[in-house]
């Protein structure tokens, strides 16, 4: 698994709407979602094995559900806003990407080796980034959706009002970083500069940012 840090630009107030989704945005997130979905399977016609059901590890008339391949079943879930077994997690995050690769206002994908945080999160505190606005923290506050963060994953936001901020101190940092910290930070920098100095017009105000971590 790729080690690496998601950037979405997008309102969260607008993304919490895809959890119990009206019409016609949810007419919308199932065209976003066509191109991960698993395809139905067809039902088996019954034969002699159908009489063996307890001894068969799956209905011999029923479809093969794959743990991580999203299907149908799991879209109307998502867009009902039902809870999501753990066993169906990894899939139904597979369907949140591909919403949020088609809502957001802009996104961009920066590695980020589990084994480098600590290592530029001690460096910046040591260029004097206060705590508040670590690494850690651009994904700690929490989406509040009825989905659970699969393994391997962690995933928030760092809400509009506080990207100036965050922006004018890393960038403020990035002289005294050591050149692995700036591999990270710039692009980074870049990302959040776009949404400050030009931030895109969305009837439900600026966008946040929402970031997904995926680790080993």
């Amino acid at each position: 698994m790729v080690e690496e840090l998601r950037l979405w630009a997008i309102n969260v107030d607008t993304f919490r709407q895809c959890f119990a989704a009206p019409e016609p945005l949810a007419g919308h997130l199932r065209e976003l979602a066509a191109p991960v979905l698993c395809p139905d399977q067809p039902r088996r016609t019954h034969s002699l094995l159908s009489r063996l059901g307890p001894l068969t590890r799956q209905p011999v008339d029923g479809g093969v559900i794959r743990p991580g391949a999203p299907n149908h079943h799991d879209l109307e879930s998502l867009l009902a806003g039902r809870f999501i077994d753990s066993s169906r997690a990894e899939a139904c995050w597979a369907l949140v990407r591909a919403w949020l690769d088609g809502l957001a206002d802009a996104r961009t994908t920066i590695a980020l080796a589990s084994d480098r945080i600590d290592a530029i999160e001690f460096d910046l505190v040591r260029a004097e980034v206060p705590i508040e606005l670590s690494v850690r923290h651009l994904w700690q506050k929490r989406l509040d959706i009825p989905l659970r963060s699969s393994e391997h994953m962690s995933i928030g936001f760092t809400a509009a009002h506080r990207l100036t901020e965050l922006h004018h101190t890393w960038a403020s940092a990035l002289p005294a970083l050591a050149e692995e910290t700036a591999d990270f930070v710039n692009p980074t920098l870049t990302f959040i500069a776009a949404l400050i100095v030009d931030p895109p017009p969305t009837p439900a105000g600026p966008p946040d940012l929402l970031a997904w971590w995926t680790s080993r």
